[in-house]
């Protein structure tokens, strides 16, 4: 269940990175009102996404249980109630992950201005993704630093593709300082 969680925060936390990054050059408040309704929608849109993923592959298993047996039908059974079950958990924690996640940019907007918050979003969310690599590097007993070094080399990544992205459309008259 880690997974999914960690799944979820990498999502929410590097998508929204790349709304607040794309929009540094509009209001805080704009800023905000793009950051939280992307996180949100990408927040519900993994609910259903791993809920319905992980319910097809749950049941194609299941099938192939019932195919095995002779005359047992799993329809309604126990094995079918913990599918649903499980599922529907995986569903909620890797979106409630991708919202949390998705905040994480957000906040420097609340206090900083958009130039400043830019920076402190995007230091928080290789921060964070860092800390998760060192995490799965202990897990899988690898080189901390260095897996933790390859993924926050992808944060760093989508932050300095989308500004180049922001930088190319908006001329620099528009944008902050």
């Amino acid at each position: 269940m880690l997974g999914k969680f960690f799944r979820g925060f990498l999502d929410g936390s590097l998508s929204t990175l790349g709304i607040v990054i794309g929009a540094y050059s509009a209001s805080s408040s704009l800023i905000i009102a793009a950051g939280i309704g992307g996180a949100l929608a990408n927040g519900i849109s993994n609910v259903l996404s791993a809920f319905s993923a992980e319910r097809a592959d749950e049941y194609r298993q299941l099938r192939k249980i019932e195919s095995a047996m002779v005359a047992k039908e799993l329809k309604n059974s126990e094995a079918e109630y913990l599918i649903h079950k499980r599922t529907l958990r995986i569903g909620l924690v890797d979106g409630f992950a991708t919202i949390i996640g998705g905040a994480v940019p957000v906040l420097p907007y609340l206090w900083l201005d958009p130039y400043e918050a830019m920076f402190v979003a995007s230091g928080l969310v290789v921060g964070g993704i860092f800390a998760i690599g060192v995490y799965l590097g202990r897990l899988s007993k690898r080189n901390i630093v260095l897996y933790g070094t390859k993924m926050a080399m992808f944060g760093i990544v989508t932050a300095v593709v989308v500004y180049l992205i922001q930088w190319a459309i908006i001329p620099s008259s528009e944008s902050n300082p």
